[in-house]
């Protein structure tokens, strides 16, 4: 998902499911149409998982007069032999445990042989259902075409110290574009790695433009990693600390609030989720016709990170 309208489509799509049983008379057909299943048991799987959990058990459970919204049925599948594998062994654990009390289905160890608009085949099995999400990660940027450089397995750039491609100084690739090892691993797609990085190629293109000082070779800082897992649960990792639970959602809330853009919309925004915490009620459940705008969220091959060129 990269923009609003993404996660408004796949929004849709999972509200139209629940539409499409109601009216649909055969009730041989409710089971594929309440079947969702995720590909992918990283922090986007995780989390997504935990909240249509949350979703069909609490706040559509009585909205219907034919179908039982709580009998949906929600199904993480992963290669991985865990679920959320970048977090230690017993935050990972405990999210598993978290995501099976929900009532969430979850199939490791094994890659998806084939998606269809029936369902998924797994291990040989064919799984049925009408909304598969993948959540699995998406394919770099192909850059690496473009530039004619090095790239990795995964197609990313490889990139030197200061995060230039090798042979063209003035070409700098950032993000999940570029390929950059740290204390002998490759370091992650995420977010903060990219921050860090287009900092770092800012203000060394900066210094090159004034006759600067050359910084530094970059140098990652890990920050910590968070994932909540439904209601009132997160997982929390950072250095040394290992945290999951309700106060590892506490953390994961205020870590959201503080990079809200303002004031006023931390405070709004603080109100609301404690109104829903209490409460259980949530906005209206809208399907939204997004007209002739992107309708649908991107496809796997979708292009992200960033390549800046200077002179």
């Amino acid at each position: 998902m990269k923009t609003l309208l993404d996660a408004v489509a796949v929004r849709n799509k999972v509200l139209q499911a629940f539409e499409q049983a109601e009216a649909e008379e055969d009730p041989s057909r409710h089971r594929d149409l309440l079947t969702f299943i995720l590909v992918g048991a990283g922090p986007t799987g995780v989390e997504m998982a935990a909240a249509l959990a949350v979703l069909v058990r609490s706040t559509l459970k009585s909205e219907f007069r034919r179908i039982d919204p709580t009998t949906a049925r929600i199904l993480l599948v992963d290669m991985a032999p865990r679920v959320l594998p970048t977090f230690s062994e017993d935050l990972s654990t405990a999210a598993k445990e978290r995501l099976q009390n929900l009532g969430v289905e979850i199939r490791l160890g094994h890659a998806v042989d084939h998606i269809d608009a029936d369902g998924i085949i797994v291990a040989g099995e064919r799984i049925a259902s009408k909304t598969v999400t993948w959540t699995a990660g998406v394919a770099p940027s192909p850059a690496g075409k473009w530039l004619n450089v090095e790239t990795d397995r995964a197609g990313r750039v490889r990139v030197q110290p200061d995060l230039s491609v090798p042979g063209h100084r003035e070409i700098f690739v950032v993000g999940d574009t570029a390929s950059l090892d740290q204390d002998g691993k490759p370091l992650p797609g995420v977010a903060q790695v990219a921050l860090q990085q287009g900092r770092y190629a800012g203000k060394l293109i900066h210094r090159r433009i004034v006759g600067g000082a050359t910084p530094k070779p970059f140098k990652y800082f890990d920050k910590g990693n968070m994932a909540v897992v439904g209601k009132g649960f997160a997982v929390l990792q950072t250095g040394k600390i290992h945290l999951s639970g309700f106060f590892a959602w506490l953390a994961w809330a205020a870590v959201h609030l503080q990079f809200l853009a303002t004031s006023s919309l931390r405070v709004s925004v603080f109100v609301q989720w404690v109104w829903t915490y209490i409460t259980g009620q949530r906005g209206s459940r809208l399907i939204l016709n997004l007209h002739g705008s992107d309708k649908g969220p991107r496809s796997a091959e979708a292009p992200i990170g960033a390549a800046a060129v200077t002179k």
